[in-house]
């Protein structure tokens, strides 16, 4: 599976967090896949800005982490990805237990990272679990 969130700014200055929820289909793997080269097949999509041309990313959550992985698994994982990145410059980049997370954002929300991951988490876990 393959969740990521963005935040987006679009040329007229609306903004707002999308989301993606890609799956796998069970392929199993040693090390997990660069989204952009294996990204899986589009299953769930929460969108609250038009996905348009010109649009600015600002943040993203990317979780990559096989088929199957029960929500409840992945948060530990995140906390551990970030606490071991903490003094690291964005973008953020790691694996933890077989998932690849990957966080950045542009300046202007680095001061305020760790309320700009919860909106990106909260969103990702929305397009996992859609009500």
């Amino acid at each position: 599976m393959y969740v990521t969130a963005h935040r987006i700014r679009t040329p007229l200055l609306v903004e707002g967090i999308n989301a993606y929820l890609y799956a796998h289909g069970g392929h199993v793997w040693q090390v997990p896949p660069e989204p952009e080269v294996e990204p899986g097949e589009l299953v769930n999509s929460l969108l609250t800005v038009e996905a348009v041309g010109g649009n600015q990313v600002r943040s993203f959550l990317d979780i990559v982490a096989p088929d199957g992985t029960w929500w409840s698994e992945l948060r530990p994982r995140l906390m551990q990805f970030v606490g071991s990145m903490r003094r690291n410059r964005f973008p953020w980049r790691g694996v933890v237990d077989g998932c690849l997370f990957r966080l950045g954002m542009d300046q202007q929300l680095t001061r305020a990272w760790q309320q700009e991951l919860a909106h990106l988490y909260r969103a990702c876990e929305m397009v996992h679990h859609p009500a």
